[in-house]
């Protein structure tokens, strides 16, 4: 008789063990549920937050290219203007074109998709705007350049040559210098991220940052 009431104790104490189980499994899914669904708004409401800026940027951006291209074409006679200003429209049409993407991209992130799949859109929006930025900035000697006539070409003397050779290789300078420093490498030291800021670069970091800790989350509850 002792031994029957035995096991029947056991066999309740395994089922309120199993039960404690079951319950902790689904506290442990809805939990995880919960912080994924918070993260991921938060991601997605950083990201859309770049959307107008963007759109902006691109209006704006149109407008320049078509000033541009109006004042190109009615100065290709002038040789120093004309190559510079047509590099200068180049670089404008790829920013407007990056800038086009990235608001695609940021349009088309599926956050219900699996974490891995969203780090890499947000990362590889980070890296886009990145080199969108260093690129641009290779423009900065056409700048120096666009407004030498072909008369000022012929008439210039020394000290105009020495002056506007000097000011186009100091420009030259610093773009190749804020290319090679500008990277997704460098993007956490205090020059590089201070300059960014201004990109955006901030809010993906953080919206990077909220996905990650899905993550990081995840494995502490497991534990």
């Amino acid at each position: 008789m002792e031994d029957i009431e035995i096991k029947n104790i056991w066999k309740s104490y395994d089922a309120l063990i199993q039960e404690s189980k079951v319950l902790n499994l689904q506290s442990w899914a809805v939990n995880i549920r919960c912080f994924e669904e918070l993260q991921t708004r938060k991601a997605q409401s950083k990201l859309k937050s770049l959307i107008i800026p963007k759109i902006i940027a691109i209006a704006l951006g149109i407008g320049w290219i078509l000033f541009l291209a109006f004042i190109f074409y009615y100065t290709l006679s002038q040789v120093f203007i004309a190559v510079s200003l047509g590099m200068i429209l180049l670089f404008s049409i790829v920013a407007v074109i990056v800038y086009a993407r990235d608001v695609i991209t940021i349009a088309r992130i599926d956050y219900s998709e699996n974490i891995l799949e969203t780090q890499k859109k947000i990362a590889s929006l980070q890296s886009s705007i990145i080199n969108s930025v260093r690129v641009l900035w290779l423009q900065l000697p056409f700048y120096t350049t666009c407004y030498i006539t072909n008369q000022q070409a012929a008439t210039g003397g020394t000290t105009f040559w020495i002056i506007q050779t000097t000011v186009t290789f100091l420009a030259g300078w610093l773009a190749v210098f804020l290319f090679k420093n500008i990277s997704l490498q460098n993007i956490n030291k205090k020059p590089v991220k201070g300059f960014l800021k201004g990109y955006g670069l901030s809010r993906i970091s953080k919206a990077l940052d909220f996905i990650n800790e899905i993550d990081a989350f995840k494995k502490e509850v497991v534990s």
